[in-house]
Formats: structure tokens, sequence, C-alpha cells
């Protein structure tokens, strides 16, 4: 499921609250810092047996729709907490650009027996997310499970965050099934990624894959989000975090797409007044379809042209980068944070549906992606048949 959610809202480093206890010159140096590229992170998707883990690229001549894929298209990290596998990255960076996280659903569903029939996923589902933390974009420490979600919540969802400027501190969300009260978005508010506030609800009726940014030219939040009519995306505004939000647009993606799902919003480093969107064209099983528009205050949305985006990438989170922090996740050079931080606590572990493991790569489990146009994934199906859905999708049932 998202980047910018740390208020990257200018066109170079906005910070909207900082800590106080860095020393001014090289706090003026990280802030100021063009930001010269772009960093995405992103899931392939349970059609794979690796595809459930993190996958990074970096963008090519400060062009987002250009990528380099980092490890060579692997997995840049790989989970072996909870359910040992991840959807939904979102790449958190600290206000002062001193830290940075990578924080994921903790769901696994290749190998799960009756693959998304089944109703453990927002019944039994995990009530923690994967966690990985960073001071210099090379060493990475993690991974570490942080329960988040109430006891009576039937998973956790899409996990973002962004700073609260009113609080000093992170507020994470996520979408989650409360027994008994139907789905919502909570939140919780962390300083550290270690230690979180009690989950309390966010907001209501907004839908689910929930991202938000902040744009400095109408002095507005916006939270974007899978809700209303089609299965399509929705805009919504507001003047603060705790709200009211107002409805800016729905059926974002209409007349392009059949649905769409886990978008994801930033800003242009070259253009401050153009912003990105793009949804996760599921349903056809071709990866994440680019949006973009001029007036990010109108909701309206128009097809992207000309972008080459990494293949079977699904629902991520792409954020500006400075050249050194570019240098750095290519393994060439450092941030100017060569210590790695040490997470104090120990993870905490929660109970969820273990997943059973396929036989490795070039299978599909059942109820996996088998087929369609621009899919490249393996085709064979274990324990079942590859049934064309139409032209864009076939699954293993």
């Amino acid at each position: 499921m998202k980047f910018l959610s740390l208020l990257l809202a200018a066109s170079a480093c906005l910070v909207h609250a900082l800590p106080t206890s860095e020393s001014s010159p090289l706090l003026e140096k990280r802030q100021s810092a063009a930001l010269t590229d772009y960093a995405y992170v992103y899931f392939t998707g349970e059609g794979f047996s690796n595809g459930e883990q993190v996958y990074m690229a970096v963008s090519n001549n400060n062009n987002p729709g250009s990528w380099t894929r980092l490890k060579s298209g692997n997995p840049f990290l790989t989970s072996n907490v909870g359910t040992k596998g991840i959807r939904d990255p979102s790449f958190i960076v600290a206000p002062d650009r001193s830290k940075y996280w990578i924080i994921c659903t903790d769901l696994k569903v290749n190998g799960y027996p009756g693959g998304w029939e089944s109703p453990d996923y927002t019944t039994k589902g995990s009530k923690s997310i994967v966690v990985w933390e960073s001071t210099n974009l090379r060493d990475w420490s993690g991974p570490f499970l942080r329960k988040v979600s109430p006891d009576n919540a039937g998973m956790t969802w899409a996990p973002d965050a962004i700073w609260d400027p009113s609080r000093s501190k992170f507020m994470v969300f996520w979408t989650s099934a409360i027994s008994g009260q139907g789905w919502k978005t909570l939140k919780s508010y962390t300083s550290d990624f270690v230690n979180f506030s009690a989950a309390e609800t966010f907001v209501t009726g907004l839908g689910m894959d929930n991202t938000i940014v902040f744009d400095k030219s109408q002095n507005r939040f916006i939270q974007i989000s899978k809700n209303g009519p089609d299965n399509l995306i929705q805009q919504n505004w507001a003047s603060t975090l705790a709200g009211p939000w107002t409805k800016t647009s729905e059926r974002i993606g209409a007349g392009l797409l059949p649905a769409a799902e886990g978008p994801l919003i930033f800003q242009n480093n070259q253009t401050p007044s153009k912003w990105h969107l793009w949804v996760d064209n599921y349903t056809r099983g071709s990866g994440y379809f680019p949006m973009e528009t001029s007036n990010l205050a109108s909701g309206q949305w128009s097809a992207t042209q000309g972008f080459t985006l990494p293949p079977n990438a699904r629902h991520g989170y792409v954020i500006g980068i400075t050249s050194a922090e570019r240098n750095a996740l290519l393994g060439q050079g450092t941030v100017n944070n060569p210590t790695t931080t040490s997470t104090p606590s120990t993870p905490t572990s929660t109970t969820t549906p273990t997943p059973t493991q396929t036989n490795g790569g070039g299978t599909v489990a059942k109820w996996g992606q088998c087929g369609g146009n621009g899919y490249t994934g393996p085709t064979q199906c274990i324990d079942s048949t590859c049934v064309k859905s139409n032209d864009w999708y076939s699954q293993c049932i």
C-alpha cells in the first residue's frame, strides 16, 4: 500500500517539525539537499514463491518513469518473522533524514491453504506490522514484528505513516477488520517504530489502502484510498490530520481500468505543481497504472504516457531521494549517518496463520496468478489448473 508521507511536499525537502537535539549545520545540510531521484519499494505478489518480500528500485536521471532495480531484481529485504512474508511496503523517512524505516503488512498468501478464498486473512490475520530500520541505507536492522492492532482486530493491512507536526511523532495508520464493528482505519503514534501508543480509530467510511501526503501549496493534507463506486480510488482533504475529511473526487481511474487498489502518491522533484498517482491494476494483473495531475486540489487525474515501471510491481511506495541516498542504496557510498542503530527492544510476537511453503520458483500456488497479457511470471499451477478470467488475468483454481 504509498511515499512523500513524511511531508516531503516541497521541491527540495519540506519538514514540518524537527528534533531539536541535533546540531544545526548537519540538520540544515540534510534538509537543504536537493532531491535528485526517487526510491521505490514494492512487492510482486503471491504468484511468485518469493514475491511477498521487499523489492526496491531507484530512478534514473530524476525520471520517475525509468528505474534501476536493486539486487538485480531479487528481494532487497526478506522477512523471517510472523507469516514470513510481507505486502504493501511503505518507505518512511525521519524529518531530518537521519533514519529510514520500511514498514509492511505481515502477510504471505503464497502457499496458504485456500489462498484468498480463506476467511483467515481478515479474521485470524496478524495484529503486527513488519519493520526494518537503517541510518545509512546500506545496513538494515530487522525484520522486527511490532504489534499495533488490538486483540479484536482481524488483520493489519497496508501500514503507512506520516509525521504529525502537532505531536512531533509519526502517525501510523492501517486497515483492520474489528470484530463486531466492521472495517476501519486505525492509527497509533510512535517516535521510533519500536514503541506505539494504543490503537484508536482514525477514520471510518474511507475504504482501505489509505495513504496521505501534505500539499504545501494548499496547506492541506490529501488522503487517497480505495473507496467508493466501482472499486476505484477516492481523494479526500483536510486541514489537519484530525480531520474532518472532505471528499474531493471519486471513481479515479474510471474509463482507464476496471478496478484499482493500493494507491501511492508522490510529488515530482523537478515540477512541484505536478503529482503522480499510481494504482494497482490488480484485476488485469498488470501491476501499477501511472496517472498524474498538475492541479492536486482538483482531484482530476489523467493517464501518464511513456513510463516504464519495474515488472510485476504491486502495492508499494515512492519517495524523493538525494544523490547521496541513491548512491547508498546502490552500494556506491553512504549518507551522513554511518552507524547502524540497533533497535533496543525485543520484537513483539503475534499469533498468525502460518503459511505452507511451495516447492520453489517456476510454479504457482493455488489461487495465484498464472497468466495474462504482460504477465511474465510462472505459469505451472500446483494442485490446480490455470484458468483464464480475461485477457489480462489467469488464475490457478
